[in-house]
């Protein structure tokens, strides 16, 4: 029997992974505030949920819908839509440093600006029109982490140019990322000038709750 649940998926590594995702009344809700947000013009999401609660089959789950590969979600976005998919694993790194790689940024002069220039050009390639381009980071406060001990104010200040771009409602860009704890709490240990500044980084996000309740849990682990 396929494992319906486990908290072991990468996005990555599983993308055409073959998995019979069980869609909970919480997926359900999340998707459809993100759809309905990214109509309002919202385009930049942080999605909340403690260790085991499968924010990364949830993420996995999400982009197959919108291919249409299993219909575990009605992601309605746009009409007659083209996507296309960025996905990254967080790792305790620069998260600039890995934006450059995954975008092939190899110049260290106007770094960032390249980046973004690189994300523009990839959703410009998808189509012109209705188009979207999504970029998923699983693990994100493993990026937070690091931030919060290496250079803060540069890797703080990318994710907050990176949010404030997606956010664009001129542009289909839409930036999901996924946390075992609000943004605040990776600030533990900054000076007040700096966890203002995580602050106003977290104002950029529209903060998703992911927490399935413990029945539903138990329910999905059993039918493993």
């Amino acid at each position: 029997m396929a494992n319906n649940f486990t908290t072991s998926v990468n996005i990555i590594r599983d993308t055409d992974r073959d998995f019979n995702y069980i869609p909970t009344p919480n997926a359900k809700q999340v998707v459809s505030q993100i759809v309905n947000d990214f109509k309002k013009g919202i385009r930049s999401f942080n999605v909340v949920g403690t260790y085991g609660t499968g924010k990364s089959s949830f993420l996995l789950a999400f982009e197959q819908s919108i291919k249409g590969t299993k219909r575990y979600f009605e992601p309605n976005f746009t009409l007659n839509p083209k996507y296309d998919f960025v996905k990254i694993v967080g790792s305790y790194a620069s998260i600039v440093e890995q934006f450059a790689d995954v975008f092939e940024v190899q110049t260290n002069k106007n770094q960032q600006e390249n980046i973004f220039s690189e994300i523009f050009n990839r959703y410009h390639s998808i189509g012109k029109e209705n188009k979207v381009l999504f970029i998923l980071i699983d693990e994100f406060g493993k990026f937070l982490e690091y931030a919060s001990k290496h250079n803060p104010e540069k890797e703080l200040y990318f994710v907050q140019q990176l949010a404030e771009f997606c956010n664009n409602p001129k542009h289909n860009i839409v930036l999901i990322t996924t946390v075992h704890q609000s943004l605040e709490s990776y600030a533990y240990g900054l000076s007040k000038t700096q966890q203002q500044e995580w602050t106003k980084v977290k104002g950029r996000f529209r903060e998703i709750t992911f927490n399935e309740p413990v029945e539903q849990l138990l329910f999905l682990i059993n039918l493993n």
